[in-house]
């Protein structure tokens, strides 16, 4: 684990099923969020994972590598994803001035026109979506701000250290 992290710290019984009931509300409402986006780009034969690929070159070309580091996904899957994506006539590849063998991942003009009904349709289910909710702008900053935080910390696990060798007793 990293510097910052307290090994002495050993939490009540109590702190672990509040963490791991949160840990299950926050898989829960990925996987229904996930589904959601699912049914929105059905129609246009884009899966979530293509979506999210799409979204983060909807400004700008990038490496797979880059993409791959954004998405927090191995650069193999989104190779993948985008050779799919050139089947479906909604990315290209370009040559990178940067890097001669590194080519980069754009948008065609049917991947903006995608891209463009994916964010109309993402705006308005958000509309929707938020509107019974009563959180205000500074209320979900400080959401995202402690996702990120849990995120961020995460990231900087060892799991191997929580891996015994009289697991592999059996």
């Amino acid at each position: 684990m990293n510097d910052e992290s307290n090994t002495d710290f050993i939490p009540s019984i109590e702190f672990v099923r509040s963490f791991q009931r949160f840990v299950g509300a926050v898989f829960r409402l990925n996987g229904q969020l996930l589904s959601t986006a699912d049914l929105l780009s059905k129609d246009l034969e884009v899966s979530t994972a293509r979506w999210q690929t799409i979204a983060v070159i909807r400004n700008e070309p990038l490496t797979v590598a880059a993409i791959a580091r954004r998405l927090g996904l191995s650069r193999q899957s989104v190779q993948q994803t985008v050779n799919r994506l050139c089947e479906q006539d909604i990315t290209e590849f370009i040559d990178n001035p940067a890097h001669k063998t590194s080519q980069l991942v754009r948008l065609t003009d049917h991947g903006k026109e995608v891209m463009e009904t994916l964010r109309d349709r993402q705006t308005r289910l958000t509309a929707y979506f938020t509107g019974g909710l009563g959180f205000s702008v500074d209320e979900i900053d400080r959401l995202t701000d402690k996702l990120e935080h849990l995120r961020r910390h995460a990231e900087q696990i060892d799991t191997s250290e929580f891996i015994s060798n009289t697991d592999d007793n059996g």
